[in-house]
């Protein structure tokens, strides 16, 4: 599974099919706290983060991340424009396992969701 942390409805379209086309559950989150309850109940394989989602506290999430046990703690991938070095920074510091520009993303999006299966 794949919960996507986005009020961004193109990217999450995108995200969303090529989950389909791999046969991967896929779920989108508005918010910090619905996407770690998300990961709570489904235990998902991936969290991809955007970190110009409205409202997002990045360190706020990164410490509920931190305060999952392993087994249900996906990988977390943040991302950002690449001119948003605050935000890239702020998820490094977070300890998310990745963070990415929005071009990097948008280019490796196919490549991550298939490696979530």
């Amino acid at each position: 599974m794949v919960v996507f942390l986005s009020a961004d409805l193109m990217m999450a379209s995108n995200a969303s099919s090529h989950a389909k086309q791999n046969g991967i559950a896929f779920s989108q989150a508005s918010s910090a706290k619905a996407a770690v309850e998300i990961i709570t109940e489904n235990r998902p394989h991936l969290l991809l983060i955007d970190l110009q989602c409205p409202g997002l506290d990045i360190a706020g999430l990164g410490e509920s991340l931190s305060g999952l046990s392993d087994s249900a703690c996906p990988l977390s991938i943040a991302y950002a424009q690449h001119v948003e070095t605050d935000k890239l920074e702020s998820a490094k510091a977070a300890g998310f396992d990745q963070v990415l520009t929005r071009g990097q993303i948008n280019s490796q999006m196919g490549q991550i969701i298939a490696g979530a299966g």
